[in-house]
């Protein structure tokens, strides 16, 4: 927020007056409409103005520091400064190291570039495939039946999750159905869910151990006699 408040300070000299007027909440019927309109992905008036924001409108990383008074004692002000643009720093997700090897790829290519494969049965698979996704705040999300939206995550990322509630802290070694409703249920997608969790199950230790078979020594049957 000082970045933004930098460039309208900046901004301010090119004009002759500078007016801003606070609406109060309960005021604020437009304002309330429109965000509503996007929850709800309703049809937005003709009239309505809309630009979809992927990265921040203003390089907050030349303002960090400038206008900051020097430090006579404590740490280095240039050091402080360094710290302060590293926790400003906004990490998008990193690339993945092979576009093959990511599964959103080629839906991205579609969704954003309308890329589609040279193949024409793979094209129109492709084509078929992008319409249950969207792109919502520069990420990609799967729209499921019921109308839940699941973000799109790299497949090493679900493995890891999938290994954490399995077998982590408060993992309970849960089938592998009932471990791919819960990351469904907590909002994340991936095609290969339900492979992945069979796989984790399978080579897991501690489900061979103490799966559902017997472990009592065989007696012979002790009938009891009708009284």
């Amino acid at each position: 927020m000082d970045a933004y408040c930098k460039a309208v300070r900046r901004l301010e000299e090119k004009f002759d007056g500078l007016e801003l007027n606070h609406v109060l909440r309960k005021y604020n019927e437009a304002t309330d409409a429109l965000a509503k309109m996007a929850s709800e992905r309703a049809t937005v008036p003709s009239d309505v103005f809309i630009s979809d924001l992927y990265k921040p409108s203003v390089d907050y990383k030349d303002d960090v520091g400038s206008d900051q008074p020097p430090v006579d004692s404590g740490p280095d002000p240039e050091v402080s400064v360094v710290h302060e643009q590293e926790a400003m720093d906004i990490d998008s997700e990193p690339p993945a190291p092979d576009d093959s090897l990511d599964w959103r790829y080629p839906l991205l290519r579609c969704l954003v570039d309308n890329t589609l494969p040279a193949d024409q049965a793979e094209a129109r698979r492709m084509a078929r495939r992008a319409k249950t996704f969207l792109l919502l705040d520069g990420e990609m999300y799967n729209r499921s039946p019921s109308g839940i939206l699941m973000r799109g995550i790299p497949r090493q990322e679900g493995i890891k999750l999938l290994e954490d509630i399995h077998s982590g802290a408060y993992g309970h070694h849960a089938a592998p159905r009932m471990l791919v409703g819960n990351v469904f249920r907590q909002g994340f997608y991936w095609p290969t869910a339900v492979t992945d969790a069979m796989e984790i199950v399978r080579t897991c230790e501690g489900c061979q151990f103490y799966a559902r078979q017997i472990h009592l020594p065989a007696h012979a049957l002790q009938t009891i006699p009708i009284t």
